[in-house]
């Protein structure tokens, strides 16, 4: 069974001076702009939170769009790093026991943080507990029709990250977020491809478009999940009564 305990939390405290290593500059681009083709029309300021900031590089976008921003990592070095560069709210926190009253944000986007946990499942079970009734969540995740690729680069140490790699498909994410009563709100994804493929960076923003219908097939997918407003159950309730 999976456990939301992290057995070894020294490694991702260290790897806050190793973690850009691990980062690449075009795939932070092409994730940043899924994350905001799945963001949702904000009427009003949301009161946001990011669930793994890691060393902010997914961070340093959202500021330009939500000027009310908690970062937060499970390494309390990271998301003290990221919260005094870019002066922003901070918290150590673990995605799958998060610190924080029900219905407590508007809005929390996690961008390839719940494979690295324990507990995909669970992470996913807790951002729908802890966002408000009307708000959204954003999550990016590696698909797990992709899991394949990453053994082959493990077995041949071409990826030195050695923390945990729990990917889901596409669809057990959905149906996560479905139990616990959001609703799904658009889906679209990222790499049809690896870009690591000479040449890939060339099309692989262009095929990017084809996601929304395609996403099953793409490495990364995103999923806007939206928790209903009393309102909204209320209407919904009232056409069956």
């Amino acid at each position: 069974m999976p456990t939301t305990e992290f057995h070894d939390l020294n490694y991702f405290e260290n790897l806050g001076d190793h973690f850009d290593e691990f980062m690449s500059p075009y795939d932070v681009v092409r994730r940043t702009v899924l994350i905001q083709s799945l963001l949702p029309t904000l009427q009003l300021e949301p009161h946001a939170i990011e669930i793994g900031c890691g060393t902010g590089a997914i961070t340093r976008g959202l500021i330009e769009w939500l000027k009310d921003l908690t970062a937060t990592d499970i390494s309390e070095k990271l998301a003290r790093n990221v919260g005094e560069r870019l002066k922003i709210p901070w918290k150590a926190a673990n995605a799958c026991d998060l610190p924080f009253e029900n219905d407590s944000f508007d809005l929390i986007i996690s961008s390839e943080c719940i494979e690295h946990t324990p507990d995909p499942w669970m992470a996913l079970r807790e951002m729908s507990r802890i966002i408000r009734p009307g708000g959204n969540i954003i999550v990016t995740s590696p698909n797990r029709l992709w899991y394949p690729v990453l053994l082959a680069a493990q077995l041949f140490k071409l990826r030195n990250f050695n923390g945990p790699e729990n990917w889901l498909w596409p669809r057990q994410a959905v149906s996560t977020l479905s139990e616990a009563g959001l609703k799904i709100s658009a889906i679209s994804g990222c790499h049809l491809f690896p870009w690591q493929i000479p040449g890939a960076k060339a099309v692989l923003p262009f095929l990017d478009k084809f996601a929304v219908r395609a996403y099953p097939l793409y490495i990364n997918y995103g999923i806007r999940a939206t928790k209903p407003s009393e309102q909204a159950e209320l209407q919904r309730f009232s056409r069956f009564s």
